[in-house]
């Protein structure tokens, strides 16, 4: 079982540092200057990439610092060591700086000044072919540059996808609360973000919760799609000042996959949008576990009361919802409560095949009997019906159902028969 805890900022904040850090005292002896920490940035110091301006934190004997490499003397052989002190062993595939048509893959020359001080940390870089170590090359006094921020080195390193072998997952909820349902974030030796949801499929989703440490997966959305209000997901305020991204996208699971390692994926691109990425929920308990399966629309003809009576299909009528039981195979059509949300009731047509963006919601009591347009009170006592829901909610206009949150009706609730909801779409 996962340990709940809360993961504070500053957590964070060392999670960024030891997922970047990829040199650390390699070799036995001790050494005049060595790189500690080394990654890549682009925009507003995005993280967890493997195209973009590079920063290294540089320890020596009297001196450390973060900063910039300058792109003087600047060869491949040196951009291959680089790569590698940022956690990629396959070296570079390209290499340039910050002044020549790396828009999307270079930081801005803010986050160069309010972030980094403004400051290079290493300056006239030579490393010969396969150099390992900073003691390997030759640079100025660490610190010492004439450099400005347009000779800041930009690099796009080899990254492969067997990665995922060293990846841990962990699901995150508000400002860092670790849980069973939230954003999903990996951790992995050199990097930590966010991943895309775009492609994730059941088998994908089931991989990435045993790998978080749970039995079973309950589901799995885009962030987009899961209210804020409910807290369930990782807050856009923690998002924004730990400076955290996407870094990965199109991970895919085999069938029969026990491990993140028999997975793919591919370095996420810089301008992905971060509203699209994973949100998760798992379980370690399979109890009851219900999906929405079908919303209709039924009336009928009031002292009409055999099942057969009950007409389904027109755009009026009390909102019929059917729920499945995915482990018992269980099936329920009841009730769901009147519902306030303009989402929700737009929604609730679309899912029935009608476009209209503001239906006309009533509740069921508010309309009369003898009109025909509801489910009758005589066939809701006839046929025992029930409340299967006790709340539904959908997050925008027109979403399908699988988008939508809900709370199946415990026994014995009721928010009253003429409190159902009922809808003209």
């Amino acid at each position: 079982n996962a340990e709940y805890g809360e993961f504070t900022a500053t957590m964070f904040t060392q999670l960024l540092t030891t997922a970047a850090t990829a040199l650390l005292l390699l070799g036995g002896h001790t050494q005049a200057a060595n790189i500690y920490t080394a990654f890549l940035a682009a925009g507003n110091s995005t993280t967890g990439i493997s195209w973009g301006t590079l920063v290294v934190a540089v320890l020596s004997s009297n001196y450390n610092v973060m900063g910039l490499v300058c792109d003087d003397h600047m060869t491949n052989d040196t951009a291959d060591f680089l790569c590698r002190a940022a956690g990629f062993e396959d070296g570079h595939e390209l290499w340039g700086r910050n002044g020549v048509n790396f828009t999307e893959h270079r930081i801005s020359i803010e986050t160069f000044v309010n972030v980094y001080g403004g400051r290079f940390a290493l300056d006239d870089l030579r490393c010969p072919p396969g150099a390992r170590k900073l003691e390997d090359c030759q640079h100025r006094a660490v610190g010492s540059s004439d450099c400005n921020y347009a000779e800041g080195v930009v690099l796009k390193c080899k990254a492969k996808d067997d990665d995922l072998d060293s990846t841990s997952v962990l699901l995150f909820q508000g400002n860092g609360t670790r849980s069973s349902n939230g954003t999903v974030v990996l951790y992995g030796r050199r990097r930590m973000g966010l991943l895309g949801a775009e492609g994730v499929d059941d088998t994908t989703a089931e991989v990435l919760c045993r790998e978080a440490g749970f039995r079973y997966l309950v589901s799995y959305n885009a962030t987009k799609y899961v209210s804020s209000r409910a807290r369930d997901k990782l807050s856009c305020d923690t998002i924004q000042t730990q400076n955290v991204s996407v870094i990965l996208q199109d991970l895919h699971c085999p069938t029969n996959s026990t491990a993140l390692g028999n997975c793919s994926a591919t370095p996420a691109r810089g301008d992905w949008d971060i509203d699209n990425a994973l949100w998760l929920s798992c379980t370690n308990d399979r109890g009851p576990e219900w999906v929405l399966t079908n919303l209709t629309l039924a009336h009928n003809v009031a002292g009409h009361h055999e099942r057969r009576d009950l007409e389904t299909g027109n755009d009026y009528g009390t909102v019929l919802v059917s729920i499945k039981n995915t482990f018992t195979g269980e099936e329920r059509t009841g009730l769901t409560p009147y519902t306030t949300s303009a989402y929700t009731r737009s929604s609730m047509c679309y899912i029935m095949g009608n476009s209209n963006k503001y239906p006309q919601p009533q509740r069921t009591g508010e309309i009369d009997d003898i009109y025909n347009l509801k489910v009758s009170c005589g066939y809701i006592v006839a046929n025992e019906m029930r409340y299967v829901l006790s709340y539904l909610w959908c997050p925008g206009y027109y979403q399908k159902l699988s988008t939508c949150e809900f709370r199946v009706a415990h026994e014995g609730y009721s928010a009253g028969n003429d409190n159902a909801m009922w809808l003209a779409c």
